[in-house]
């Protein structure tokens, strides 16, 4: 029994230690992936593949499944980048077989990335478009990406962009270049964005949108040099220096293309071959058909074995122009049968309607997708809704009674507080305007009574002392008569009696004749039946024309002016017009007290009015007055009546 015992627990011991040993196994292939990825960023390619093949390795013999796609993703990606594309197509084949074998959908769609990137480097684009729309797929299934998800899609959007763009299908590759472009803002990941700018500006400058392409360029020359990502700014400079050609700004090309030489010490292989094709571009342009041919024949020999068939296109099309010009006719054509036969392939129609198709495909898919996942969110939210309806519909109600009493109620006070401010204003100048008349009336009486009857008395003494009328005593008997007629005339200004007692009209006419002088014309009109005023609306009336009238004859400098009273049934309206200096509205003080208190009278009166003037134009003043809104003034109880 304690043998058996013993057994067990030399069983138990060992395959605990057993599974440390797996464990830490497992544990090696991740370590020698990670060196690996850190030793090819460090440009240490040779010791970078033995350290991935390592990994592999111990991952097949571990059946180690997780470590076996680590070990194929990651160098799938290293061959690509070594421009071996046949070997990094068979790890994208492997990436796939064992993701499938495990269930995980997102690294499916990895490895559909990756084989499509192979087929596109083979220039079978048909086949890399459908490897590309079933990454989509599987991204598009995701209900709620996490940002690993959306940065899967941004790349997934970037290729797609790139293929259609060796197809010359610009607008759809500017399209998915701006999509990917737009996830990589959302995600605020710099690097991708970077890499998403360079399709957009590859779409931008193969159609003509120079500017554009130029400025997303800089850009992204700023995201390489920040992160400090060697390739990323050597792709920047490649670009650049093709869209100062297409300028037709050879120097600044030429220098720009300098500057990616510089970098490609740090760069991995397959980034020489544009540069070169870009700086013989630039002496093609130039005209420089020597230094073109010398650069393009050392393009030539390298990219026909770096570049991918798509790169090769604008390579011989350059290269037969370069060619022809040099008289070489046949290199040229036979650059030219290169160019024709891989363009054929490349964006023949029946290609480009499949990978159209494909497109549309998945354009529906996920459209549909997005409508029934709409339609579903709608039906849960539906019954949530119609349960919260009632008590929304109550509450708002509630709060939109409630604003709405509050809104009122703070109007009316308003308008309240505006009423109290209008009325106290018109109670103040009705109070002054009252106050004036009693003056008026005072020192009306007592220019009568008193002036006024001592000169008489006077005149009557000088009659009486000498009835030989000398001439000193005639004239100063006529002084005294002048004098005595002024006083009369001025206590008839000042007092209200003829308006209050003769009528609006008469005293309008009677004010304006003892106005008229051989200086000044001065005509009063009465044109048809003058409504019925209220006798302190009249007197208010009086007193603007008579102070209009006064200002004519002392500043205005006229010499005809006139007044016009115009009847319309229930309207009123009067002119006062003279052919005077005039004067700027607003510039002069005087003019301007005078305006204000003529503004005054007619408020009071609820009426309008005009005022129109310009130096050497004279003045117009047009008022306006409905008996039916005219307000009645208190009574301002003036003694008007005396004897003359």
């Amino acid at each position: 029994m304690k043998q058996l015992r013993f057994l067990c627990l030399f069983i138990f011991v060992h395959a605990n230690a057993s599974g440390q040993i797996v464990k830490q196994d497992t544990a090696q292939v991740i370590q020698l992936i990670e060196a690996a990825r850190d030793k090819q960023q460090q440009g240490l390619t040779d010791a970078a593949e033995k350290d991935f093949r390592r990994a592999g390795r111990l991952a097949q013999e571990l059946k180690f499944d997780r470590g076996l796609l680590m070990y194929a993703g990651h160098y799938c990606v290293f061959l690509y980048s070594q421009i071996r594309y046949e070997e990094a197509m068979t790890m994208a084949k492997l990436q796939l077989e064992v993701s499938e074998r495990m269930g995980d959908k997102q690294r499916m769609g990895y490895a559909y990335n990756n084989i499509s990137l192979q087929h596109q480097a083979h220039g079978k684009l048909q086949q890399a478009a459908e490897s590309l729309m079933k990454a989509l797929e599987i991204s598009s299934e995701i209900e709620s990406p996490t940002a690993r998800d959306l940065s899967d899609r941004r790349k997934y959007y970037n290729n797609l962009s790139s293929l259609l763009l060796d197809m010359n299908d610009l607008k759809k590759g500017k399209e998915y270049a701006v999509k990917a472009l737009e996830i990589a803002e959302q995600l605020q990941d710099t690097l991708a964005i970077g890499w998403s700018l360079i399709n957009l500006l590859v779409a931008e400058a193969m159609a003509g949108e120079l500017a554009d392409a130029e400025k997303h360029g800089l850009q992204l020359l700023a995201v390489g040099q920040s992160l400090g990502d060697t390739e990323m700014e050597l792709k920047a400079y490649n670009n650049l220096g093709d869209i100062y050609r297409m300028q037709k700004r050879y120097p600044l090309a030429l220098e720009t293309f300098k500057k990616a030489q510089r970098l490609l010490a740090k760069a991995p292989p397959g980034n020489e071959v544009y540069i070169l094709m870009g700086i013989s571009s630039v002496y093609n342009g130039m005209k420089q058909y020597g230094q073109a041919n010398t650069h393009f024949d050392r393009a030539r020999m390298l990219a026909e074995r770096e570049l991918a068939k798509p790169q090769l296109i604008e390579l011989y099309l350059s290269g037969a122009e370069i060619k022809e010009a040099m008289g070489n006719y046949k290199e040229a054509l036979a650059l030219r049968k290169q160019y024709e036969q891989i363009n054929d392939s490349l964006r023949n129609q029946e290609t480009h309607n499949a990978i159209q198709e494909l497109e549309v495909k998945y354009q529906t898919s996920e459209k549909e997708k997005a409508l029934a996942e709409r339609d579903l969110q709608i039906s849960k939210q539906r019954g949530e809704l119609e349960r919260k309806n009632k008590w929304v519909i109550l509450s708002v109600s509630l709060i939109v009674l409630l604003v709405l009493l509050l809104v009122f109620n703070r109007l009316i006070n308003q308008q309240k507080r505006k009423n109290e401010i209008t009325e106290q204003a018109n109670r103040l100048l009705e109070a002054q305007l009252r106050g004036e008349e009693k003056e008026r009336a005072r020192t009306a009486r007592e220019l009568h009574d008193g002036v006024a009857s001592i000169l008489s008395a006077a005149k009557l003494h000088i009659n009486a002392k000498s009835k030989g009328d000398t001439e000193t005593d005639i004239l100063v008997g006529q002084l005294i008569e002048t004098a005595v007629q002024e006083i009369r005339n001025l206590s008839h200004n000042l007092a209200p009696e003829r308006v209050l007692n003769d009528g609006f009209e008469q005293a309008v006419q009677e004010f304006c004749r003892r106005v008229n002088h051989p200086g000044l014309q001065l005509e009063c009109y009465v044109v048809g039946k003058l409504p019925k005023l209220d006798k302190d609306a009249e007197l208010l009336l009086y007193r603007t024309i008579q102070e209009a009238v006064t200002n004519i004859v002392k500043h205005a400098d006229a010499t005809e002016a006139i007044v016009q009273l115009v009847g319309d049934g229930p309207r009123l309206s009067i002119t006062i017009e003279d052919n005077g200096r005039g004067f700027e509205p607003g510039a002069s003080k005087g003019a301007g007290l005078g305006l204000e208190n003529l503004a005054s009278r007619i408020q009071l009166l609820k009426g309008s009015h005009e005022v129109h003037s310009a130096p050497g134009k004279g003045t117009f003043i047009y008022i306006e007055i409905e008996t039916a809104t005219v307000m009645q003034l208190v009574s301002t109880g003036l003694e008007t009546h005396f004897s003359g």
